[in-house]
């Protein structure tokens, strides 16, 4: 029976050139070795684990479960929905290959199977209920659902423009494990909307309209994600600090000890008009002023639902770790570039985006930078929530 994967390109910017242009699906995790010898998942397991002793146990099960996925249950004739580095569109195409350890490959990606690739121009809106059911920090993701398979099916069919399909239910069961949240789950939809707003101006584009200026679009999609994020803290903020304010009995962490309620809000407590919670949510609720875009604002918000020490470095070692393309990244790492998105929203917003090199232009930007900022926004949020959901590691 034919099976559907969704499959996420790599942090290296020529990934998604080397995929299309070698007709091929390749993934990271290449210190566990050549695996054609070797289809047993148990097996599989033991060589990731030998092959990664310095990864975190649950991170090195993750790799695992998508080894397993890529060497032993993905088959020639499967399809492959292809999520793209450089550009708002989505691959489409079949698995023609068995497995194989491609040396030829960059280090970090080895890896492979050949994939006789029909569209390379799929809007995400096509394939949104699919793709949203992907972790965000998941590479290798099966979709499970038949008539997502059928739809699939449909799409690679298709010979005219591609278009939105009927939306029908899709439900998926991940590879892995994604711990998500309602804020979380929201924070994915809206960064969804920017990803149309980046593949509308991406057609766009490519029609060469005229009548205003595409690239706005695309300012637009940045400007949206960064809204995403700020909205996301705020709401992930809220509903934990809600959270442990009903539990009286669980120890708190120090900020949220020291967060100061307005005196009016406190009598009415002890009055017995409002609850404590109903009291911090008021309060919350009239600091919606505040904004959470810097990472250090970023930081101190989160301090206020949990004792993360070095939370930046936490963070850059879970996207390190769960991606497995060989590529690194340190807490100062994730801190500069969430300062450059930020500081670009700002321009678009506050300068028109002018170009210090020529004030009577803008700055240039296209869809592939506007999907990388968006995709690195959520996976830097799935990071944190990791971070936020796993209990610090033991001292010693």
């Amino acid at each position: 029976m034919t099976k559907a994967w969704i499959v996420r390109a790599g942090r290296d910017d020529s990934y998604d050139a080397l995929a299309l242009d070698k007709s091929l699906i390749a993934i990271g995790w290449s210190a566990a070795g050549d695996l054609t010898a070797t289809t047993s998942a148990t097996e599989i397991r033991e060589r990731v684990r030998a092959a990664y002793p310095e990864v975190e146990r649950r991170a090195v099960e993750n790799y695992a479960i998508q080894l397993v996925a890529f060497r032993a249950k993905m088959s020639e004739g499967d399809i492959v929905l292809f999520l793209r580095r450089t550009s708002p569109d989505v691959a489409v195409g079949r698995v023609t290959g068995p497995y194989e350890y491609r040396t030829d490959l960059p280090s970090g990606i080895r890896h492979a199977r050949s994939v006789r690739w029909s569209r390379t121009d799929i809007p995400r809106a096509s394939v949104e209920r699919e793709v949203l059911a992907l972790p965000s920090l998941t590479t290798v993701y099966r979709i499970n659902q038949a008539d997502s398979v059928a739809r699939l099916e449909r799409l690679l069919g298709f010979n005219t423009p591609a278009m939105v399909l009927a939306d029908e239910p899709v439900t998926s069961a991940p590879l892995g494990h994604d711990d998500s949240s309602v804020p979380f789950t929201n924070l994915r939809r809206n960064l969804d909307y920017a990803r149309s707003l980046a593949t509308a101006g991406q057609h766009l584009d490519q029609l060469k309209v005229g009548a205003f200026e595409v690239s706005d679009v695309f300012r637009a999609a940045w400007v949206q994600s960064v809204a995403a994020l700020d909205h996301w803290v705020r709401q992930e903020i809220r509903a934990r600090m809600l959270k442990l304010a009903a539990q009286p009995a669980v120890q708190k962490p120090r900020a949220f000890m020291a967060f100061q309620i307005s005196l009016g809000l406190v009598e009415q407590v002890q009055l017995g008009t409002k609850t404590l919670v109903e009291a911090l949510d008021q309060q919350l609720r009239d600091q919606g002023h505040l904004v959470y875009q810097n990472p250090d604002k970023i930081r101190e918000g989160f301090a206020l639902i949990h004792d993360v020490k070095g939370f930046w470095d936490r963070v850059a070692r879970v996207l390190t770790e769960q991606s497995g393309d060989g590529v690194t990244c340190t807490g100062k790492d994730v801190q500069e570039q969430l300062r450059q998105i930020v500081q670009r929203r700002h321009k678009i917003a506050h300068e028109y985006d002018e170009d210090p090199q020529d004030p009577i232009r803008k700055r240039p930007i296209d869809g592939a930078g506007a999907t990388q900022t968006i995709d690195y926004i959520e996976q830097v949020a799935a990071a944190i929530l990791d971070v936020l959901n796993t209990p610090e590691p033991a001292a010693g």
